[in-house]
């Protein structure tokens, strides 16, 4: 079965072996590139076209191929459409292999066209699943909170904003394939993606996002920051648990919406959540999260440690009854021989008793005077009370179990259930890089005797060492059956 590619023809399927379409008339394509054959449509939309392809040299695995075909009038609308079907590209290319980001196989031209070929994600979309399932619980709100959030954190750090966050752009894998893969939820279509130092608004009037989960500041100037994802991702949350979309609410109430959310829910929820998605929805930008990890910190408070209890110093007395005593016989008296007195000293031998002593004691007196005399040595205390915190450094997302110091002192390396490590400049306090590469939490971090290179363990089941300089896995070693709770490298490293 051959498909043709042409973006106007609405009856595409052809059978094998003919030269141009039945339909359209178009010169048909068995493999675009030679290497990727269509199968059918996946879904369509103002930009262009989203198929389902085999790849034949990968013994036909499935993925996904972008064809460019805006349906828009005029050169600037048309070169917008470009930029951006190329931005997406080189978006995926710079987050690289992150387990919950679609990966790039390839981004070409042929008979005029562009095309992109990425992963195919074996899953569903949110929205379809609120279709299919009904409003989201908490729990589920939660779960999607703490997935969402870590792959911005991601994005964020490499200066890019997504600016389309919704629930048909976050996927939801199929059991199979997340396990796999190591994620349950994945962030999708980074067509509209940017750097957050740059303004994709280069025309007035023109916006770029969906009405409804775009915050105020990308519709009214195209300015977009971190916490302008976050607010998509309020949005987002809000219509998964009430299953009424924003965007009718805007129609009606503009942007006091998020001001009264509340009353549109179905059931209720925790006073936490509440909080988090109000500070989420906050019209202002500047009043919102400012990151991920900050919605992280306050998803998740740390519970308030009560002080031990009070131990008494001395324990109250307890009185005890004595016991009666007895009366014990005395024992029969026996008769002692008396010692024959001992005969008396002589004189001289008191005095040769004396003058020995003496000579003895002066000759004694000046080691005595030296140990009188030396000075002790102060007691070396530690005033508790003096001991004050140095710093606290804070970047990770989730709980760290693991920490240590490089040889020279002057990093330090922590492993997280965010699935990264982080090393840190001690003098400063501020992360020196991130480590990406585990599916799962990092349980365990050690530095060899050089510092060179640092080796990690985690829930994934295996070890990894990285080269601390360029921050890039060295070798993953496997063959652990559970999780890894400790690494160390010998003195030789």
């Amino acid at each position: 079965m051959l498909y043709c590619l042409n973006p106007d023809c609405d009856q595409p399927h052809n059978p094998d072996g003919i030269n141009f379409c039945q339909n359209c008339g178009v010169k048909t394509v068995s493999l675009l590139r030679n290497r990727y054959r269509i199968i059918n449509i996946i879904g369509s939309g103002g930009f262009g076209r989203t198929l389902l392809a085999e790849d034949i040299d990968k013994l036909n695995e499935r993925c996904v191929v972008k064809q460019l075909a805006p349906n828009v009038q005029g050169n600037w609308a048309l070169n917008k459409a470009k930029q951006l079907f190329e931005q997406e590209a080189r978006r995926l290319q710079q987050l690289g292999n992150h387990p919950q980001i679609p990966s790039l196989y390839s981004y070409f031209e042929e008979d005029g066209r562009l095309y992109l070929v990425q992963e195919l994600i074996d899953g569903h979309n949110l929205l379809m699943e609120l279709k299919q399932q009904g409003v989201f619980s908490e729990r589920k709100i939660r779960a999607l909170l703490d997935n969402v959030l870590d792959i911005l954190q991601v994005v964020h750090q490499q200066n890019v904003i997504h600016r389309d966050i919704k629930p048909e752009n976050i996927m939801r894998r199929n059991p199979q394939q997340g396990l796999n893969k190591g994620g349950d939820l994945v962030l999708i279509d980074f067509g509209v993606a940017k750097q957050a130092t740059a303004s994709v608004m280069s025309k007035p009037g023109t916006t770029i996002g969906s009405f409804g989960y775009s915050s105020i500041e990308q519709m009214q100037g195209g300015e977009t920051y971190p916490a302008s994802d976050l607010f998509s991702l309020g949005a987002t949350c809000f219509h998964l648990l009430s299953n009424i979309h924003p965007h009718d609410l805007f129609i009606n109430e503009g942007y006091s919406w998020v001001q009264n959310w509340r009353q549109h829910l179905q059931q209720p929820i925790s006073a936490n959540l509440t909080f988090v998605l109000d500070k989420l929805l906050e019209k202002d930008y500047q009043k919102r999260f400012q990151s991920a990890a900050e919605v992280k910190k306050d998803l998740h408070p740390q519970p308030q440690v009560s002080p031990p209890p009070t131990i008494p110093a001395v324990p109250p007395t307890i009185p005890v009854k004595p016991k009666p005593q007895q009366r014990v016989s005395p024992p029969p008296t026996i008769p002692v021989a008396p010692k024959p007195p001992l005969p008396k000293p002589k004189p001289w031998l008191k005095v040769s008793i004396v003058l020995l002593f003496g000579l003895g004691l002066w000759q004694f007196l000046p080691q005595m005077k030296n140990v009188i005399s030396r000075p002790s040595s102060p007691a070396k205390t530690i005033n508790y009370e003096n001991l004050a915190l140095a710093t606290t450094l804070s970047g990770h997302s989730n709980w760290v179990h693991s920490v240590a110091f490089s040889p020279d002192g002057q990093s330090l390396a922590s492993g997280s259930d965010d699935k990264t490590l982080k090393i840190w400049d001690v003098a400063t306090g501020k992360v020196k890089s991130t480590l990406t590469g585990h599916s799962d939490r990092v349980y365990s971090v050690a530095f060899s005797p050089d510092g060179q290179s640092l080796a990690s363990g985690s829930d994934d089941k295996t070890l990894k060492i990285w080269e601390v300089a360029t921050g890039k896995v060295k070798s993953t070693l496997t063959g652990h059956s559970d999780r890894v709770n400790s690494v160390a490298f010998s003195l030789d490293g």
